[in-house]
């Protein structure tokens, strides 16, 4: 049990221990809330062991709070249900996919949608490039430089809370980014017909066919993903889709010991 604030927001991505140490675990529990998976869970998910955050404890600690202000008695099953609204309120939606698949129009539409702010990598990016675009990166230092600044682009989104963010279309095939965005959200991956793919303006897929590009990223989405969408014609259904998937996925993973 993590008792500690280590591995708290604004602080993520630290553990105050190594779980591996620790062959017999049966459980893992972190006080923490913020961010819903910490480093010290993280871990405790990649090794299979059964592993859960603070947020139970809050909202039961709350409960137990009202009924002595107020001489009351609330149901034990209000906890399960106030936990729900808040994951529901609080992690981000996180939309992966192929360029060009439409995740910067379906961001917009689901901010629309929930009221929630709408955060594009692609110009978080920016901030840490000196306004310089991706393909003058690419163009002038290689790949693996302007990855390096995607990276840190994601890093610092990653962390926030109640978000939809859309990626860049290769931000899964860094695997470091996978805990960055999962730390705080349900990834979604959108997928969409090749043939409707643009590639202009897109260094990347302009070098190799899409097909190609295709191939190599899509075991990095497979690994990424909760959950997949189809996009469809329209573009508000296919953003209606992405919000219904996140819901079930926030339902469907009950985090429980």
């Amino acid at each position: 049990v993590n008792t500690t604030p280590v591995g708290m927001y604004p602080n993520t991505g630290t553990s105050p221990i190594r779980l591996s140490e620790f062959p017999s675990l049966s459980g893992a529990l972190d006080l923490i809330y913020n961010p819903a998976r910490t480093a010290f869970l993280l871990e405790a998910e990649r090794l299979g062991i059964p592993a859960m955050n603070g947020l139970y404890m809050l909202v039961a600690q709350a409960k137990r709070a009202c009924e002595l202000f107020l001489g009351t008695t609330l149901e034990d099953e209000k906890i399960p249900e106030i936990v729900e609204k808040i994951r529901l309120e609080t992690e981000n939606l996180i939309i992966i996919g192929m360029p060009g698949c439409g995740k910067s129009t379906a961001a917009r539409l689901l901010a629309t949608l929930t009221g929630r702010e709408e955060i594009d990598t692609d110009k978080v990016f920016l901030d840490f490039s000196g306004g310089r675009t991706p393909a003058e990166i690419i163009t002038a230092e290689g790949e693996q430089a302007f990855r390096k600044l995607e990276t840190e682009a994601v890093r610092s989104v990653g962390k926030l809370s109640g978000k939809i963010i859309a990626t860049g279309g290769g931000v899964p095939t860094i695997a470091e980014n996978y805990d960055l965005l999962y730390q705080n959200g349900v990834i979604v991956w959108l997928k969409r017909d090749l043939a409707y793919l643009p590639t202009a303006g897109r260094p990347l897929s302009q070098g190799r066919s899409l097909k190609t590009l295709y191939e190599e990223r899509k075991p990095a989405y497979e690994r990424f993903a909760d959950v997949a969408v189809k996009g469809r014609k329209d573009p508000k259904e296919t953003a209606k889709a992405i919000l219904a998937a996140f819901e079930s996925a926030i339902r469907t993973k009950k985090q429980e010991v």
